[in-house]
């Protein structure tokens, strides 16, 4: 009858000791989840990027510029009037929008050129 006695707690031991077990197991995998997002938000930043690949970097912005150009040109360009209809005039909210499209691709074309600058200053410059 003794054996029976220590049966229940060998089975309470066992499961003390497995939820033990599970517990550091789930603490180990939160830590290492939290260090992978830790280096996977440090690797995939965008300055990082950029510093990894700076002409990469200045070509897709030279992309995206001429992307958005062909867009906002879509959106206000005047379409051809035909012969039979007179011209009509734009309205405000398409020249606004042209001209704000306007100033944030010169915007963004001084920025990107700016920073090409001061990287290529830094490359042939080594402080």
């Amino acid at each position: 009858m003794a054996p029976e006695n220590n049966h229940p707690n060998s089975i309470e031991q066992r499961i003390h000791d497995l939820e033990q077990t599970i517990s550091e197991r789930q603490e180990q995998l939160k830590q290492r989840a939290h260090h992978l997002k830790d280096d996977l938000h440090d690797e995939l930043a965008p300055e990082e990027i950029v510093r990894k690949y700076p002409l990469q970097a200045a070509a897709a912005s030279l992309a995206a510029g001429f992307l958005a150009a062909k867009a906002i040109r879509a959106v206000t360009a005047h379409p051809a009037p035909a012969a039979d209809q007179p011209a009509r005039e734009p309205s405000q909210l398409r020249k606004a929008l042209g001209d704000i499209g306007t100033d944030l691709l010169y915007s963004g074309k001084d920025l990107a050129l700016s920073y090409l600058r001061y990287h290529l200053d830094r490359k042939i410059k080594p402080e």
